[in-house]
């Protein structure tokens, strides 16, 4: 079969199934297959393609007609300046969670400044990567309840071999970790209210952890669980970093104050709600 006959069933068929951009996707999971850039549908169109091939192909097509996250069929993701790898132990880095990364580089003018850092609930690892390889005398250690998750964060700071300045630790929050030395911390907390979560896409709801997306009745128990126990590693005007929800930052306003942390910003995302917010350590 040509290259041009399965672009356009693969592209027909995501289109029934109402995935959003169904030509991009199809040549995305055929170059995944072939191992090839996109100029093979330039160069080679009428090529044929092998029986194995097309196999495989149409395997990859008919999970993300079903609505699997094209990250989690192809087991990267880009963000920031980079490749990282994803599967369904951890969630999909969304673009607002880069602007938590670039946040936190703003305010650390020195980038060969020996630094300190503590990313809870690290997840896939990619901030604390991403702050690792733009740090390069930085120290992290990332922290997460499930050691699936650990697994990946382990694979993607393999891939930047930043391994010999990281530690990960299997724990909840902060527990356990010793007091008053950290300089920064960052966190992107479960913070969806229960009761929001059945509003979520199908494809978040069916295929990602809810555990990582669950943040209680109101969305802020991470935050009241974490914060006191974040408080207690840092430093005196150390960096805080968390993404929020976009109606949680006046409750957390007052959740900052009672831990003895100043409010810096509150910075919006590219959809206008407030998603990051800045404080310091007194």
């Amino acid at each position: 079969m040509k290259l041009s006959n399965i672009l356009l069933k693969a592209q027909k068929i995501l289109k029934k199934n109402n995935i959003e951009d169904p030509l991009r996707e199809s040549k995305l999971l055929i170059c995944h297959v072939l191992c090839s850039g996109l100029e093979v549908f330039l160069l080679e169109s009428e090529k044929n393609i092998s029986l194995k091939q097309k196999i495989n192909i149409f395997k990859l097509i008919m999970r993300r007609a079903k609505g699997e996250p094209f990250a989690y069929i192809v087991k990267s993701v880009n963000f920031y300046k980079n490749k990282f790898y994803v599967n369904k132990h951890v969630l999909i880095p969304r673009p607002e969670t880069e602007e938590l990364v670039e946040e936190v580089l703003k305010y650390i003018p020195d980038k060969n400044k020996k630094l300190r850092i503590l990313d809870i609930g690290v997840g896939s690892g990619v901030i604390l990567a991403s702050l690792l390889k733009e740090l390069p005398n930085s120290y992290g250690v990332g922290t997460d309840i499930s050691i699936d998750a650990l697994k990946v964060a382990n694979i993607n700071l393999n891939k930047l071999n930043i391994t010999h300045r990281n530690k990960l630790i299997n724990c909840n929050w902060a527990e356990g970790i010793k007091n008053n030395i950290f300089d920064v911390v960052t966190c992107n907390p479960p913070y969806i209210a229960n009761e929001h979560i059945k509003n979520l896409h199908n494809h978040v709801k069916k295929y990602e952890p809810l555990l990582a997306l669950k943040g209680g009745k109101y969305g802020l128990d991470s935050f009241k669980s974490f914060l006191p126990l974040a408080r207690s590693v840092m430093q005196k005007n150390a960096l805080l970093a968390l993404e929020i929800g976009f109606d949680q930052s006046e409750k957390l306003k007052y959740l900052l104050c009672i831990n003895n942390f100043e409010l810096k910003s509150i910075i919006k995302d590219l959809s206008g709600n407030k998603r990051i917010i800045i404080a310091t350590a007194f």
